[in-house]
């Protein structure tokens, strides 16, 4: 059946024919309301977004202020000029400290150069140990302990030999060398070694 103004309702391409007078037009898809919900959701999460950048920003500091020009003289607090440099208060020069003598730690007089032992240079074991050495007031090491292994019990032995036989600057205090305590790196590296 055709149409009276001559338009095929099944031939593609064309647009559907506009309703009779007196229908109301049919809803093409139901519109959906935003929820509440949604939107209270949504400004909670932008302040929570701004709060946040707000807070990120570092403190703002006052500016500087500007350096006085040369030639020019600040004013005193309450607006009076200060005295020329001749009526000044000079600043009071530091006493010097009493004469209270030297004081040092003790050190080694010389670099420590241990005995690379042959099973650790046999092995190609190197490593750094710590040890704590008592030293006396004529700088001889009297008890050395291991305050950090170098996990080889051959190095670790000739790093505590090597302290033992070291001469030391024995600590001052005062002026006078005194007995004291001393932490001491010893290393075992195979590149040193074969230079010795």
């Amino acid at each position: 059946m055709n149409d009276p103004l001559g338009q095929d309702p099944n031939r593609p391409g064309q647009p559907p024919p506009p309703p009779p007078p007196g229908e109301p037009p049919p809803e093409s898809l139901p519109r959906k309301s935003s929820s509440p919900l949604l939107w209270i959701l949504l400004l909670i999460a932008l302040i929570a977004a701004g709060w946040y950048f707000f807070s990120q920003r570092g403190p703002t500091q006052a500016p500087e202020a500007p350096p006085t020009p040369i030639g020019t003289t600040p004013e005193v607090g309450d607006g009076t000029p200060p005295p020329p440099a001749s009526e000044r208060e000079r600043p009071r020069e530091p006493r010097p400290a009493p004469s209270a003598g030297a004081t040092r730690e003790a050190s080694p007089a010389a670099p420590i150069e241990p005995t690379y032992p042959p099973a650790a240079l046999r092995a190609r074991a190197e490593g750094s140990v710590l040890l704590r050495a008592q030293v006396d007031a004529q700088g001889r090491a009297s008890e050395v302990d291991v305050v950090q292994s170098s996990r080889s019990r051959e190095l670790d032995r000739a790093a505590i030999e090597a302290v033992r036989e070291a001469r030391f600057s024995p600590a001052l205090r005062d002026g006078k060398p005194i007995a004291s305590t001393v932490n001491v790196p010893v290393d075992f590296r195979l590149e040193e070694s074969a230079r010795r």
